[in-house]
């Protein structure tokens, strides 16, 4: 934790150096969403995504945040019990532009990631469920983690104004520490960590205005 504040420091304190934005056409900021129009199970736009971005010249500062929340009632199985879920992502970050124009922004970088999930069913009948949602299956159990992404991508800035759209892929890093699984106050499934590293290219396009 004490490392993840002081990346965000780190972040933060970018944002308090005036200097000259030369990428993207001379804009400073940029914010955006990801759209998933190639992917049938998922929404077009997905909310739970957002980043921000700084530029500094070559360089620009990126920090992403996301969150998913949901409480929901099980009627079909137990009507008396409630699933809660939620989750939280923070990717502080920085990116270095290639050949910047008015137009194109092709770039490469590091996000270093903090995720955390938790999820529990609340039960008037019966014992609560606390770190997943099944204790067969441990559907959404719960974890945190750290680690960072590599990333390569591009924007393109429409007629050179200030809207955008972009794309890019990356391969991520995690080491996962799973929540301890409980049935009332008994442990059914110990806490785990494990690592994970994959590619993270998706169908999403990300959409944006720079400032």
């Amino acid at each position: 934790m004490k490392k993840l504040l002081l990346m965000i420091m780190l972040f933060l304190a970018f944002f308090s150096i005036e200097t000259r934005a030369q990428s993207g056409g001379g804009k400073n900021m940029a914010v955006e969403l990801s759209l998933s129009p190639f992917d049938d199970t998922k929404a077009w736009l997905t909310p739970y995504y957002l980043k921000g971005r700084a530029f500094f010249s070559d360089f620009g500062a990126r920090l992403s945040f996301g969150t998913n929340m949901l409480f929901r009632g099980d009627q079909e199985n137990n009507p008396e019990s409630v699933k809660n879920y939620a989750f939280f992502d923070v990717r502080p970050g920085i990116e270095y532009h290639i050949g910047a124009t008015n137009e194109a922004i092709p770039f490469v970088g590091i996000d270093f990631i903090y995720q955390m999930r938790n999820a529990n069913i609340d039960a008037t009948v019966g014992a609560p469920i606390t770190g997943a949602w099944d204790i067969a299956l441990l559907e959404n159990r719960g974890f945190t983690a750290i680690g960072f992404n590599i990333v390569a991508g591009g924007d393109y800035y429409i007629k050179g104004g200030n809207l955008f759209v972009g794309t890019e892929l990356g391969f991520e890093f995690l080491r996962i520490t799973n929540h301890e699984v409980l049935v009332g106050n008994e442990t059914v499934a110990q806490k785990t960590k494990a690592s994970q590293f994959r590619p993270t290219l998706n169908s999403s396009i990300r959409i944006g205005i720079a400032f």
